[in-house]
């Protein structure tokens, strides 16, 4: 089993590195029984002085290299770049309409075989024709192609989204991936040979397939596959939204906007968010009327746009005559003198026991009962939590309260009473627009763009602290927030079509002012390279009464 830690080689000396020409992997070879001695038996992906540098590309200078096993970040992405790679090699082979990956589903990833579902026989000699390019353990070759070349064997392949992107890129040349003769462009680092591919499965799911891979925390076994058909359906909506705007990539998005249509593309955009709102509140009144819902749970993950969404919502039930009060569940943490710790000996703010759960259940079951309540404060300067015995809160037939909190979804902060009483809503942004068929865009990096811009503008955090905090983020939202998201009655999907070009400016701004030699720097620099595929959109163009205003600023909603 694999450590998971980012290895880091002492400097290679430019002869060795020169003399023959090595590549990273060559490098990791005559290493090998190091790495194997702690734990790192294969290197998935790699930097050199702190830049992504493919395994198969030669080093030409004294450098120092950083080699990624599948369980971290980096390792885990190169690894299913690489079987996207292969779902578009066996495609073209078995002479199929083209494969796409969707999104993340499910501990895996949902893809579609052209505009219909695929057939049991046809996701067997997929998965055959996979299963034999790893047990061939093929080598895969980094080449590089002027851009006009690169575009004509794509058009003549019939991958025409992929040469549209190239062109649109501007770029002289481009990077391909060679196998057995044949081309491809994936945006970021592969695996070496395709039989560093040793685990994975191919299943159909919904109108397409469910491609699984290994779990991150043991590579030697699939991640359990969880069902989300709640998920799903947020996502298949998004899906069609885009569909029927004709951006589902971001070649046609980007000539959206320099035929001087954004604004009605945001228009469209933000009417269809605000429908959703709107019909949202409409279910929780007649909840309200008929069977005395009193309360609305609203949870998601980081950046994930649920305080704007709250205070929106709030504005909708208000035209149905309710008056919604706001709880934080932040007012509810205990001291921080007694706030537990993780693994790491740090306060632990993400987990649930770090909230007073007696005191927060008594609260919310006396409020739905109709009891007049002390509500509190808590004082993030002292780490206390402040009663004002003139802060109380009794609601009447009219009224709701909206808890908000990452943990709002949480069965254990909720008593019988609260449980019936209650509507659950889980917010996130699950991006559906990809770069081409082979390569999409991760609903955690755009969460992170978001979180990144943010905190620049709000909070006064330098962008490198936010990168280097995203994976305790990420993990603490692992842990409790994404196990209850199949809990909500209903999932808001906060993604914008549009919203990569209304972030360019200010993430890139942000990105620039992570140092070269910071440890996030990779992840810096993948981010900037992914943001570039998008033309900007003037912040001017947005409403501010947009929910992705939380973020870039200018929210009509921010200082309520």
């Amino acid at each position: 089993m694999t450590t998971g830690k980012t290895i880091f080689l002492p400097q290679i000396k430019r002869s060795l590195a020169t003399e023959e020409l090595l590549s990273p992997a060559e490098v990791f070879d005559r290493f090998r029984e190091d790495f194997e001695a702690i734990g790192i038996s294969d290197a998935l992906a790699t930097t050199m002085n702190n830049h992504p540098w493919a395994l198969q590309r030669p080093i030409v200078e004294s450098c120092r290299l950083t080699f990624a096993d599948y369980c971290s970040e980096e390792g885990s992405r190169a690894y299913i770049r690489t079987l996207a790679l292969l779902l578009t090699a066996a495609a073209r082979e078995l002479k199929l309409p083209t494969l796409k990956l969707e999104f993340a589903l499910a501990k895996g990833y949902y893809g579609t075989i052209g505009d219909r579902r695929p057939t049991t026989e046809e996701l067997e000699r997929v998965r055959a024709c996979i299963q034999r390019y790893i047990d061939a353990d093929l080598p895969i070759n980094r080449v590089r192609l002027f851009a006009e070349e690169a575009i004509k064997y794509m058009e003549e392949k019939g991958d025409v989204d992929t040469a549209a992107l190239i062109s649109d890129s501007g770029r002289y040349s481009v990077i391909l991936w060679e196998l057995q003769g044949d081309y491809y462009y994936i945006l970021h680092q592969v695996l070496l040979r395709t039989g560093q591919l040793h685990l994975f499965d191919l299943e159909p799911a919904n109108d397409g397939f469910l491609i699984r891979v290994p779990d991150r925390r043991d590579p030697t076994k699939l991640a359990e596959k969880e069902l989300q058909p709640k998920l799903f359906k947020a996502l298949d909506s998004q899906h069609r939204l885009i569909t029927g705007l004709s951006v589902e990539d971001v070649t046609p998005l980007n000539l959206l906007i320099r035929s001087g249509k954004a604004t009605q593309m945001i228009q469209v955009a933000e009417a269809q968010q605000e429908k959703q709102i709107a019909a949202i509140a409409s279910h929780i009144a007649r909840l309200h009327r008929d069977k005395g819902v009193s309360a609305v749970l609203i949870s998601g993950p980081s950046s994930s746009g649920k305080t704007t969404f709250s205070r929106r919502l709030t504005t909708q039930l208000l035209t149905h005559l309710i008056r919604p009060y706001p709880i934080s569940l932040d007012d509810f943490y205990v001291n921080r003198a007694i706030t537990p710790h993780n693994e790491a000996g740090q306060p632990d703010y993400e987990s649930v026991y770090a909230l007073d759960l007696p005191f927060l259940r008594e609260t919310l079951r006396g409020l739905v009962r109709g009891e007049e309540m002390p509500m509190p404060r808590y004082d993030f300067v002292l780490g206390e939590r402040v009663m004002d015995p003139r802060n109380t809160l009794q609601l009447t037939e009219q009224d709701m309260i909206i808890i908000e909190g990452i943990h709002g979804l949480n069965p254990i902060i909720l008593t019988d009473a609260v449980e019936a009483s209650s509507y659950k809503i889980y917010v996130s942004a699950l991006t559906a627009i990809s770069y081409d068929k082979h390569n999409w865009l991760s609903t955690s990096d755009n969460r992170l763009l978001r979180r990144m811009v943010r905190d620049v503008k709000y909070r006064n955090k330098p962008p490198e602290e936010t990168l280097t905090s995203w994976p305790d983020v990420r993990a603490g939202e692992e842990k409790w927030v994404f196990p209850y998201q199949e809990e909500a009655d209903v999932i808001f999907n906060s993604a914008m079509v549009y919203e990569l070009g209304a972030l360019r400016q200010q993430a890139e701004l942000a990105i620039s002012r992570v140092p070269e030699m910071s440890p996030v720097y990779p992840v810096a620099a993948r981010l900037l390279r992914e943001l570039r595929f998008f033309d900007p959109i003037p912040e001017k163009l947005l409403p501010h009464g947009s929910l992705l205003r939380e973020f870039i600023g200018g929210s009509s909603y921010r200082d309520r």
